[in-house]
């Protein structure tokens, strides 16, 4: 919703500079442009591999906790309160562990994501303004959000022709 307001004001105060002169405004797909580089396989690959990793862990510690669970409520009506106790925290800190582990691993794994497309994003933003500054483009909007939200509700096929920098970023960037 932000992004909204941003690009609402953004685009207001573009108006009022200047009632006379025309805003050149062009728009591009980010993630259209990431699904067509060779690059997406391999960091795919990679993240996916990091994963089966981290999941493997994941289920050997989960099988452990269930484990636990199934011999406490087993043995749990013949032990003692004190005993009950010690069991119910012992299962709490290994449930607290799981919970921590994944929180670890999802920062681990946004972290290499980071990495991985740093250098891929940096490129396409100098490539993005590079073409803006060829097209004499005042902004260049991203199409949707990062939840697949349209931001350009319509556009004219002259306008898409004219002003979509999707695939003129794709071709510069498979150079």
């Amino acid at each position: 919703m932000m992004k909204y307001f941003a690009i609402i004001i953004i685009l207001l105060f573009g108006l009022t500079l200047s009632s006379t002169a025309q805003m050149r405004v062009g728009y591009m797909d980010p993630q259209v442009v990431l699904d067509n580089l060779p690059e997406k396989e391999a960091i795919e690959r990679q993240l996916n591999r990091f994963l089966d990793g981290r999941e493997a862990e994941f289920e050997e510690r989960s099988i452990e906790f269930q484990n636990m669970l199934a011999r406490f409520q087993q043995e749990a009506p013949n032990l003692s309160e004190e005993e009950t106790r010690r069991r119910q925290q012992e299962l709490q800190v290994k449930d607290q562990e799981l919970e921590e582990f994944q929180m670890r691993v999802q920062r681990e794994l946004e972290q290499r994501q980071a990495e991985l497309l740093g250098p891929i994003l940096q490129e396409m933003n100098t490539i993005i303004e590079s073409l803006a500054m060829e097209m004499n483009l005042d902004y260049v909007l991203n199409e949707a959000t990062s939840e697949g939200e349209m931001i350009l509700l319509f556009i004219s096929d002259d306008g898409k022709e004219r002003l979509d920098l999707t695939d003129k970023v794709i071709s510069r960037m498979l150079n």
